[in-house]
């Protein structure tokens, strides 16, 4: 009985070594497309028409907001409500329906959510540059593949969990030499039409301890027509 135990331990520490050993093969490509069947195995994304009701949490004295976006990717459309603001985004035209923004604040709002909430669908963007090489890192106590993405003016990196490549952070460098950007923490699970869409973000500063603020989703409900 003793060998029987000892051999099935054994198994499992080969069985385990040998998965590790398959997930650090893969290029950053293969380990993103892993973590979008993870967060998206239907394909919902692209053709996703749904309302985000949202409350950050800020930094005392700030207080918190509710605020809601809607998005219906299939016809390239975002329209956004915050207290006395509330446009509509239709490819590069902008409607405003109350108060007053531009329609360059709004392209990079409407870019934004729809990067921030699409990932990692968002990574199959054309012109999206995913490094081959995939590193591990610790982070809170645990390992973590993590995907190295250099952007124009950005560079991001993408912290998958080894055994689901579920998406657990992010962060980007706005200035890498000198480590300026803003760490990214993603905590719990909205399921919504087949997708598994990170619930909370709490952003902090990485070249300080500074904690910036959190977006909590409060439900996402369908469009309706």
């Amino acid at each position: 009985m003793k060998y029987t135990v000892l051999f099935t331990i054994a198994i499992l520490l080969i069985s385990s070594c040998a998965s590790d050993k398959f997930s650090m093969q893969l290029t950053g490509q293969e380990m993103i497309e892993k973590s979008i069947a993870f967060h998206d195995p239907k394909g919902s994304w692209k053709d996703l028409k749904a309302t985000f009701i949202l409350e950050d949490s800020l930094p005392a004295p700030r207080s918190s907001r509710s605020y809601s976006f809607t998005l219906d990717n299939s016809q390239s459309i975002m329209s956004y409500s915050i207290d006395g603001i509330s446009y509509i985004v239709h490819h590069d035209s902008l409607q405003v329906e109350m108060g007053e923004i531009t329609l360059d604040r709004a392209l990079r709002s409407r870019n934004y959510y729809t990067f921030l909430w699409g990932l990692p669908m968002k990574l199959q963007d054309p012109g999206t540059k995913i490094e081959s090489m995939v590193t591990m890192e610790e982070l809170n106590g645990s390992e973590y593949h993590v995907v190295r993405v250099p952007y124009e003016k950005d560079i991001w990196y993408f912290y998958l969990e080894p055994e689901t490549y579920r998406m657990a952070a992010y962060k980007f460098y706005q200035d890498e030499p000198n480590q300026t950007g803003e760490m990214i923490y993603l905590e719990g699970i909205a399921e919504f039409e087949g997708m598994k869409i990170p619930a909370n973000r709490s952003w902090y500063r990485t070249e300080k301890s500074e904690f910036l603020g959190t977006d909590k989703l409060i439900r996402i409900q369908p469009l309706s027509n």
